[in-house]
């Protein structure tokens, strides 16, 4: 770690110097030196304006004071203004040599630059399904990776946390919903314009510039079938013209645990136990519980955690070339023992005029992860949320015990993992390069994109004798070492001209995408001893290598032409064609057109009188994408190592395992998109409307066939899926005087998919739990009614044997009897609609921002409510309102007492709960310094800042968070308390 810590510093001195080397390379030139201040309407200064002259390259910014200086050629010459919000202002020098400029507040939601793929547009040209991420969203948040900073920040991208940890990177991200059943529906990641296999947390937040998402087919179809599922393009943080600017950001912050609930004590536990099955407790439980000694297995495993990290950039450039540079250390201790994740990545963004046709960049990221350490077992028999408590942990020495409950050698110590020997590390690379060339034609321009992702991990661990694992297998060790690379060579033709009141934009492009990874695994066992631990494979009495190999190439040809007229109306028509290695012989080639339409009504004349609208533009589009994404080798047969006896000598032997298809191709989807921007009251309130549609068919199944051939099944292009849904986004200023402004923004989802047809025969798939006309996720069970009562004529039972107390299920069918045809679809998983509000309150140099975000409507089975306890209750449960005559509630059934043959859940009813929730995601409060200070101590921008994060939740859930995937496994999502600083000099 201190070495390549040492080596990624050295590199990074190499970049800087490099870096300072170009900022100052300029050509020769001689010219009039004008200087100027630029402010807003109310003469305070704007710090950032771009002064350009039209037709050069190079410029300069003004200052934190809003001063500025550059050379001009001649007095000829016309000085641009651009700053965002701002209407852009031209000047010509003439005979002034300092300027004074006032810059006019203009429409954000009109000029803004947005990234659509391939290129740029300004917002009220754009025609697609484009939203942009809250800049609050990327500022001064902890967030370990960019996913956490889009949940509930856009609308129609539902980003779930998963599962807690110290890395962050348990996310499932989906836009508009589900379209597949078994193939990927996760959207595709664009970073500084080449696509991103990687993981999120190999990218660091500090260093994202802004994030656009490309929802409907048209927006994202740019992209083919990799935009099947939509689009996320990130773009990174380039340099500027002018002075170099450093900045520093760091942060401290602790970690609480979230949401547990309550276990049995271990006082509960017992009498449980003696009530369930009195002839099972064991002498070393009675001598533990008579001690009244009880260890807190989850207290043992967890800690309150730590995060810090510490970020440093260098910006600027010279009329010539600019130049960004960062390099970024994250340190998080997780909530649960021996959790730790530790990034130190560097990131050199150089662009280059080398003359007035010729433009070159790159882009470098290098990122170690170190992911060592084993944390203690949350999941399965081992969980220590409900490990026995009448067991020790500890030695009489202090050391972990190997088996904690005497009597039973099954149960291993669910902190041993925290003993083993753990080595993970990852090596990345990133590297994007573009050269663009500027054809004498007028508008013509010609653009190469290459890039290039190199990974290579290594995990190593090994169980040692002082484990069960390690004991029972004289020494365990596993090593695995994988390796991806990627690369990407786009050709790009580019023709932007205006004819009057005409402007056309033509994009074409051809490119090639490759994706390889390997990875060897090694499992190992019975060594001499412990001290070589991995390192000893040779001298191991059992070996069981395994290996893995994966090659994709995708190749595709992609035209897009966007016109418009008067800036009026707007015209996209897109198609693109791919080849996916992945497919058939004669179906690896998929054509997708895609077209849109946009109208910008508030520019009619009949719109001049309605003078509270800013601005309105009403946008359509339709077409087709496809979805790849399926593992390579799909079309053709497999085999697998089956050894048998010939004679007295083993022989290896091979059995088939899958069957050729030559004829498997795209998932296609058809998307139809209606939307409406709209800006009210000089942008007192913002936002859009989309409502969609979209038709997935010939999707990615999997068919049993009979097993005659030796197989169960194939995947087949089968079956169909519908999926339509709401999208909006409001933006507005409620309060805004001199002093203090109060600003929102709200995202609001409705996502509704179902299945339209599965093999085509019109048959359900109840084995899978697929319905035609439901949703593709679903509940699928018994229906819990609640308990018998002592008052309840249990004669009349469907149910055999009924007795109070017991658990009660619906007769759905009405036919006076449980069986599997009572098994019914209940409130489901996909969720009635989610939302985000995020309010920002100014006041002087104060500011505070609270974001909350909610999910209504879903429905999950809680496996806390559920008692998966053996006759010997060998591990705990959850505590619940258990029936008892005395008690006789209609909550939860009462406990069951084995000897007796009381079994009060004989059909394993599970119990549904509302999981709805509204979480306080963030709170951030914030102080700038005031400007005369920072003048005086050098700094153009110094603040501190507190943030909260997943503060509370208000929910009926009872059980573990909500959001998480599993009710009752993993480390529990944490709360966090964060301290930082920001700078710039």
């Amino acid at each position: 770690m201190k070495h390549f810590y040492q080596k990624m510093m050295g590199l990074m001195t190499v970049l800087l110097l490099s870096s300072a080397f170009l900022s100052n390379f300029s050509y020769a030139q001689t010219g009039i030196r004008v200087t100027g201040v630029v402010t807003d309407e109310t003469n305070m200064p704007l710090t950032g304006v771009s002064i350009t002259i039209p037709e050069r390259t190079g410029g300069t910014l003004t200052d934190v004071n809003g001063n500025f200086s550059i050379t001009v050629p001649d007095e000829q010459s016309v000085l641009q203004f651009t700053y965002t919000g701002f209407t852009t202002q031209e000047r010509k020098v003439g005979s002034t040599r300092n300027f004074k400029i006032a810059m006019q507040a203009d429409s954000r939601s009109l000029n803004e630059v947005v990234v659509v793929g391939y290129g740029t547009q300004k917002r009220k040209d754009i025609t697609g399904a484009v939203v942009s991420v809250d800049r609050k969203r990327l500022e001064n948040l902890p967030n370990t990776n960019i996913s956490q900073a889009l949940e509930g920040a856009v609308p129609g991208l539902t980003v779930t946390q998963t599962a807690g940890g110290a890395e962050g990177n348990s996310n499932t991200l989906l836009i508009r919903g589900k379209r597949s059943i078994t193939a990927s529906n996760n959207p595709l990641l664009i970073l500084d314009g080449i696509p991103y296999n990687g993981s999120l947390t190999d990218l660091n937040p500090s260093d994202v510039e802004n994030i656009e998402i490309l929802k409907d087919a048209s927006a994202a179809g740019i992209y083919g079938s990799r935009g099947a599922n939509g689009v996320i393009l990130v773009t990174t943080k380039k340099g500027r013209s002018g002075k170099p600017v450093i900045s520093y950001n760091g942060s401290y912050g602790i970690e609480k645990m979230g949401m547990v609930p309550r276990v049995l004590s271990p006082t509960e536990f017992y009498n449980f136990k003696k009530e369930r099955n009195p002839s099972t407790i064991t002498l070393s439980e009675q001598e533990i519980y008579d001690s009244g000694n009880f260890p807190n297995y989850l207290q043992l495993a967890t800690r309150t955690g730590s995060r810090n990290q510490q970020n440093i950039s260098v910006s600027g450039g010279g009329n010539h070339s600019r130049f960004y540079v960062s390099a970024d250390y994250l340190d998080v201790a997780g909530i649960a023992i021996n959790d730790h994740f530790r990034r130190v990545s560097t990131k050199a963004n150089i662009d280059v005029d080398i003359t007035k046709w010729l433009s070159f960049g790159t882009t470098n990221t290098l990122t170690y992860d170190d992911r060592s350490g084993l944390s203690p077992t949350f999941t399965g028999d081992y969980s220590v949320i409900t490990f026995n408590p009448l067991t020790s942990p500890y030695n009489p020495d202090g050391s972990l015990t190997i088996y904690p409950w005497p009597e039973t050698v099954y149960y291993a110590n669910p902190l041993a993992p925290t003993l083993a020997s753990n080595s993970n590390h990852t090596y990345s690379i990133f590297n994007t390069s573009y050269a663009v060339i500027r054809f004498p034609v007028k508008g013509l321009s010609y653009r190469i994109n290459t890039g290039i992702r190199y990974a290579s991990a290594q995990n190593n661990t090994y169980y040692g004798r002082n484990t069960k694992t390690g004991l029972e297998n004289q020494g365990s060790a596993t090593t695995d070492a994988s390796l991806d690379l990627d690369y990407t060579i786009e050709n790009l033709l580019y023709y932007n001209r205006i004819f009057g009141k005409h402007k056309i934009d033509f994009t074409g492009l051809y490119s090639l995408e490759n994706n390889r990874s390997t990875d060897n695994t090694l499992k190992s066992s019975g060594f001499p001893n412990d001290v070589l631990t991995w390192y000893q494979a040779n001298v191991a009495l059992k070996l069981v290598p395994s290996s893995d190999y994966s090659n994709r190439t995708l190749l595709s040809q992609m035209g897009r032409l966007n016109y418009s007229y008067n800036e009026k109306y707007m015209v996209t028509l897109t198609t693109r064609r791919d080849g996916s290695s992945a497919f058939g012989e004669n179906r690896k080639y998929g054509f997708f057109p895609m077209a849109s339409l946009g109208w910008n009504i508030s520019s009619e004349p009949f719109m001049k009188e309605i003078t509270f609208v800013t601005n309105l533009k009403l946008r359509v589009s339709c077409g087709k994408n496809g979805n790849q994404a399926v593992s390579p080798y799909n079309t053709l047969a497999g085999l697998t190592t089956r050894s048998y006896v010939n004679g007295v000598n083993p022989a290896p032997g091979y059995i088939p395992t899958k069957l050729a298809d030559k004829t498997l191709h795209w998932e296609t989807t058809k998307t139809f998109n209606t939307g409406l921007d709209f800006d009210l009251f000089r942008e007192r309130i913002t936002g859009s409307i989309d409502v969609y549609s979209a038709r997935t068919y010939d999707l990615l199944l999997r068919r049993s066939v009979s097993t005659i051939s030796g197989v169960s099944s194939i995947v087949q292009n089968i079956g169909k899926t519908a999926n339509k849904g709401i999208d909006l986004g409001i933006n507005s200023i409620n309060i805004k005087t001199k002093a203090f402004s109060w600003s929102s923004n709200i995202t609001f989802s409705l996502n509704r998919n179902k299945i339209v047809d599965l093999y085509g025969n019109g048959q359900n798939d109840t084995l899978n739990n697929w319905f035609i006309g439901h949703p593709i996720d679903n509940n699928f069970s018994y229906k819990y009614g609640g308990v018998w009562q002592l008052t309840d004529d249990v004669s009349q039972s469907p149910q055999p044997n009924t007795q109070p107390g017991y658990a009660k299920v619906v007769d759905i069918n009405g036919d006076g009897k449980i069986t599997g045809s009572d098994r019914t679809l209940l409130p489901g998983v996909q969720p009635a609609f989610t939302y985000g509000l995020g309010n920002t309150f100014e006041y002087h140099n104060w500011s505070l921002y609270v974001f909350v975000n909610g999910v209504q409507g879903v429905t999950k089975q809680n496996n806390t409510l559920y008692d998966a306890v053996n006759t010997a209750v060998e591990k705990n449960t959850f505590a619940k309102n258990y029936w008892t005559p005395t008690n006789p509630t209609n909550e939860y059934y009462a406990n069951a007492n084995i000897p007796e043959n009381y079994n009060p859940n004989i059909y394993g009813v599970r119990i549904f709960q509302n999981a709805s929730y509204l979480r306080v995601r963030d709170i951030i409060l914030t102080c700038s310094l005031p400007a005369g200070f920072q003048k005086n101590i050098g700094t153009s921008r110094c603040k501190v800042y507190l943030e909260a994060r997943n503060l509370f939740t208000i929910t009926p859930w009872k059980g573990f968070d909500p959001e998480l995937s599993s009710s009752t496994e993993g480390i529990p999502l944490q709360k966090e308390f964060v301290f930082g600083i920001n700078v710039s000099l």
